[in-house]
C-alpha cells in the first residue's frame, strides 16, 4: 500500500525515519513529504475531508494500492475520452497524461509517468489550482514550464527513434498507463525526461521545483534529478496535444467553481464544434511550429506568456470540484473512518441548467461574437484586475453600438458609444485580399469622451492597458505600451471625427480648418476605420515603442512593416460591466444605469431641440443657442472636427 493511502495524513507517519520505512527511494520518500505538507498546508480540514471522500469512494484497489485510472478521472471531471462516442471532444487522454506527469513533482524526471495514488492527486490539484503559494513562498507564481513538460510528447531525436518505433504516428501513447504499472513503486519516467548533459545555458531554473526541494532540505537531490537535465529545451509537444487541449479549454472557459463541466458539454452539436475548431486553430497559428514537428518550449513559454496569460485558467475550477464532494451531508454527523467503497458512484443525471451567459441583454444580438470568440477574448482580456481575466472577475458585455443595427454613422455611434461610463470592446469582421476573412478588435479601458468632457476614467480600467488584436485567422496581440514617448503629442488610445473617421494607436494633428490631414499611424500598431464604417486599415510593425502599443511577440508580423486592407462586414462596441457584486459594495451606480439615465437625458433633450426654432427669421443668440445645444449632443459638428477620443 502507498504511502499516501497508508496515513491519509492522519499522523501516523510522523518522522523520517517513518517515511523512510514506507518508501524504497529517497525520492518517494521526498514526494510523500511534500504532498503531506501540500495537504496540510494548502488545504482547509473541510476542503481535505471532502478530497479523501471523493479520491477514496471511486479509487481501484490492487495489491493495496489505491489509485485512479483514466476512465475515472475522466468521469469524475466530466472530460469526454475516446470512449465517449457522443462527444466530438477527446481531450480525456490529454489531461490524463498531464496529470501523470504532475503527480510526480518535482521529481518528474525519474518518477513520472505517476500511478495516480492519493499523493499524486493531492500534488496536482495544489499545482494546478496555483495554491503551493502557502508552502512554496519563494516560487514564481508561474507554471509554464511544468505545464510545457506535461503536455511535450515529441522527444530528444536520440530517443525519437524508439518513440517512433513503438508510435509511428507520432503521437505518444496517451492510455491507461496507470494500470500495467500500479504493481512497481518506482516507474520508469517519460522519453523527454530521460538525463542527458546538453550545452545548453539555463536561462530560467525550474523555480516551482527548485522551491519545492529547498522546503524539503534537499537540494542535493534537486541537483541530481532535474536541475541539471536540459531535456526540457529539446522536447516538443505535438500541434494534435495542443488542439485537443485547446479545444477542451474554449468550451470550459467560463467554468465557475462547482458548476458541472457536463454543462458547457451539452450543446455541442456541429455548429458549436465549428465555432469552437475556428478558435482552436486561429490560437494553434500564434504558436511557432517548428519544420522538425511540434512546438518548443522557447516558442511555447513565450507565446503564452506574451499572448495568453490565462489560457490555463479554466483548469482551476475544473480540479477544483475535486474539494467538493456530492456524498457528504454537512447537516449530519458521520462516522467515516473508512470511506472507501468497492464501486465507484455514479454521477447524477438530473436535468442540468443551461450555461450563464456573458453577455447582457440589449439593443441587439451579436453577429460576431459567440461562445467560443468570448473562451478565445478570457484567454487574454484582463478584468478590473490583471490578476484575473474577465470572465473570472465576472465581467459583462453590455451591448453598445453596432452597425447590423445602429447603421453605419459616425453620428449614431457618437450617441452611443459616448454616453458610455466605462470601458469597451470594439471588435470587427471583414475580408481582406491577402487574408480572407479577419476578425480585428481593440480593448479600450478607458470610457470614450467628447473633446470638451472632463469625464474621469471609471474604475473598472484604473489597473490595466488597452490592447490591439487579431483574433483571426491568426492570433495576434499588440499589448498596450505603459510608457508612451512623452515626445509624442495627441496620440490619444482611440478617437473619431466625422471627418476621418475612427483612429485607434494614431497621432493626431492639429485642428486646422485650411489644411486638415488625416490621422497618422504611430509606433508598433493602429487601426484606422473610414467615416463611413466601411473599410479599415490595419498597420502593424515588428519595431516601434514610441505609440500606444508595443510590437507583438516575434514572428506575429512579417520582418517589414503590413497594412492590411479590410472591407468591414460588421463593427459592434461591447460596453465593459465591472462585476456588479464590487459596484453593489462600493455603492456605486453600473456602467448599465448611467448610460440609461444618458439615454433618457438625451431624449428629454430630443424633444427640447424639435421645438427650437432655427429659421432664418431668428436672432442670432437663438441660432447660436441652438446650435450649442446641437454640438453638445453631437448631432452637428464644428466643422467636421466633432468627436472624441479615450
Amino acid at each position: 500500500m502507498g504511502v499516501g493511502q497508508s496515513t491519509e495524513y492522519g499522523g501516523q507517519a510522523s518522522s523520517p525515519g517513518q517515511w523512510f520505512a514506507y518508501s524504497n527511494t529517497q525520492t518517494e520518500e521526498l514526494s510523500y513529504v511534500l504532498a503531506e505538507r501540500f495537504a496540510t498546508k494548502c488545504f482547509t480540514p473541510l476542503e481535505l475531508t471532502h478530497f479523501k471522500d471523493n479520491f477514496f469512494t471511486r479509487a481501484i484497489d490492487q495489491g493495496g494500492w489505491k489509485y485512479w485510472n483514466e476512465k475515472i478521472l475522466s468521469g469524475f471531471l466530466g472530460i469526454p475520452d475516446n470512449s465517449d462516442s457522443q462527444c466530438p471532444l477527446d481531450a480525456g487522454p490529454v489531461i490524463f497524461r498531464m496529470v501523470s506527469y504532475l503527480g510526480a513533482f518535482p521529481f518528474q524526471n525519474t518518477l513520472a509517468p505517476s500511478v495516480l495514488t492519493f499523493d499524486a492527486m493531492v500534488k496536482v490539484v495544489v499545482l494546478l489550482t496555483e495554491r503551493y503559494g502557502k508552502v512554496l513562498r519563494r516560487a514564481r507564481r508561474d507554471r509554464i514550464r511544468l505545464l510545457f513538460g506535461s503536455l511535450a510528447d515529441v522527444g530528444r531525436r536520440d530517443v525519437g527513434r524508439r518513440a517512433s518505433e513503438d508510435n509511428p504516428e507520432g503521437d505518444s501513447p496517451e492510455g491507461d498507463a496507470a494500470e500495467t504499472s500500479v504493481a512497481k513503486s518506482h516507474v520508469s519516467g517519460f522519453a523527454i525526461d530521460e538525463p542527458v548533459n546538453d550545452n545548453y545555458e539555463d536561462d530560467e531554473d525550474d523555480d516551482l521545483a527548485l522551491a519545492a526541494l529547498e522546503s524539503l532540505d534537499a537540494i542535493e537531490v534537486f541537483k541530481h534529478d532535474s536541475r541539471i537535465d536540459k531535456t526540457v529545451y529539446e522536447a516538443r509537444i505535438s500541434a494534435k496535444t495542443l488542439r485537443r487541449l485547446l479545444m477542451l479549454l474554449i468550451v470550459i472557459s467560463p467554468l465557475k467553481f462547482l458548476e458541472p463541466v457536463q454543462m458547457y458539454m451539452s450543446d455541442l452539436n456541429e455548429e458549436r464544434m465549428e465555432t469552437v475548431r475556428k478558435e482552436a486553430d486561429s490560437i494553434m497559428a500564434a504558436f511557432d511550429q517548428e519544420s522538425s514537428g511540434g512546438i518548443s518550449y522557447k516558442a511555447f513559454a513565450q507565446t503564452v506568456t506574451s499572448s495568453f496569460p490565462y489560457l490555463f485558467d479554466p483548469l482551476t475550477p475544473l480540479f477544483e470540484h475535486l474539494l467538493f464532494s456530492k456524498n457528504l451531508n454537512l447537516s449530519q454527523r458521520r462516522d467515516r473512518a473508512d470511506s472507501v467503497a468497492s464501486e465507484p458512484i455514479e454521477e447524477s443525471t438530473e436535468s442540468l441548467p443551461s450555461p450563464p451567459t456573458v453577455v447582457l441583454p440589449g439593443g441587439f444580438e451579436s453577429v460576431i461574437l459567440n461562445p467560443s470568440v468570448i473562451s478565445h477574448l478570457s484567454f487574454f482580456l484582463p478584468s478590473s484586475s490583471e490578476s484575473l481575466n474577465f470572465l473570472r472577475g465576472n465581467a459583462r458585455l453590455h451591448p453598445v453600438f453596432s452597425t447590423a443595427a445602429h447603421g453605419s454613422s459616425l453620428t449614431s455611434f457618437s450617441h452611443h458609444v459616448l454616453t458610455w461610463s466605462s470601458g469597451t470592446l470594439l471588435i470587427l469582421e471583414g475580408a481582406s485580399e491577402t487574408t480572407g476573412m479577419i476578425t480585428i478588435g481593440a480593448y479600450l479601458p478607458q470610457p470614450w469622451k467628447s473633446s470638451s468632457s472632463t469625464q474621469t476614467a471609471s474604475k473598472f480600467s484604473n489597473s490595466v492597458l488597452p490592447c490591439l488584436f487579431q483574433l483571426s485567422p491568426k492570433h495576434i496581440i499588440l499589448p498596450g505600451n505603459p510608457s508612451p514617448s512623452i515626445n509624442q503629442p495627441n496620440t490619444p488610445t482611440a478617437y473619431f471625427s466625422t471627418s476621418s473617421g475612427i483612429s485607434i494607436g494614431c497621432q493626431i494633428p492639429p485642428s486646422s480648418r485650411s489644411n486638415q490631414k488625416p490621422p497618422a499611424p504611430l509606433g508598433a500598431g493602429s487601426l484606422t476605420i473610414d467615416a463611413n464604417l466601411e473599410t479599415a486599415d490595419f498597420h502593424m510593425s515588428p519595431v516601434g515603442h514610441n505609440g500606444v502599443f508595443l510590437p507583438p511577440p516575434p514572428g506575429s508580423t512579417p520582418e517589414n512593416a503590413s497594412k492590411t486592407h479590410i472591407e468591414i462586414y460588421n463593427l459592434e462596441v461591447w460596453g465593459l460591466v465591472p462585476d456588479p457584486e464590487i459596484a453593489s459594495v462600493e455603492g456605486e451606480k453600473s456602467a448599465v444605469e448611467l448610460q440609461q439615465a444618458k439615454w433618457d437625458f438625451e431624449a428629454r433633450e430630443s424633444e427640447r431641440r424639435r421645438n427650437v426654432n432655427l429659421k432664418a427669421g431668428a436672432g442670432d443668440s437663438a441660432r447660436e443657442s441652438a446650435r450649442w445645444l446641437l454640438e453638445a449632443a453631437g448631432v452637428v459638428g464644428d466643422g467636421g472636427r466633432s468627436g472624441g477620443s479615450v
